[in-house]
């Protein structure tokens, strides 16, 4: 059968029924599509979303750190042996909290600023973590990761 042939065969089906068939039709279409809705769970995407934006963060402030280190041939002020918040440079206070305002100054090519984890309450804080391995590496974490997610990277 030929498209033109079932596009008629579809109209004059349409123009047969009744208005009262119509009306099932979209509810049923209607519950059709809440079931795809559901079923889809928008709830998990946008944690899943979250969660991919950290790893991206992740990435980027491990790459401007590094860089950093290569190009000053020292780590930015305050990256010690233990993992510590890193600022968010939102504010005036950085203490106790890892500031790296001068590596974004730096190398504003790769990061323009420190990006902050959607669940961070404190205004201070980005909600990530910078630390020095035992061996020497850089690792940055996202703590605040949600479902279980470990979200850790080092270089």
């Amino acid at each position: 059968m030929d498209y033109e042939k079932y596009l008629e065969k579809i109209k004059s089906c349409i123009k047969k029924s009744t208005k009262k068939q119509r009306m099932v039709f979209v509810f049923v279409l209607l519950i059709f599509f809440g079931i795809i809705v559901v079923a889809s769970d928008p709830a998990k995407k946008m944690l899943e979303m979250r969660n991919s934006k950290r790893r991206s963060d992740v990435v980027n402030i491990l790459n401007v750190v590094y860089q950093y280190k290569i190009d000053k041939g020292v780590l930015p002020e305050g990256i010690t042996n233990n993992p510590l918040m890193i600022c968010s440079g939102k504010t005036g206070s950085c203490d106790g909290l890892v500031d790296l305002s001068n590596v974004i100054v730096d190398e504003k090519k790769i990061l323009s600023k420190i990006p902050i984890d959607p669940n961070e309450k404190n205004p201070n804080a980005s909600g990530y973590q910078i630390f020095l391995s035992s061996n020497g590496r850089i690792n940055v974490t996202a703590p605040l990761a949600e479902n279980n997610a470990v979200i850790n990277l080092s270089k």
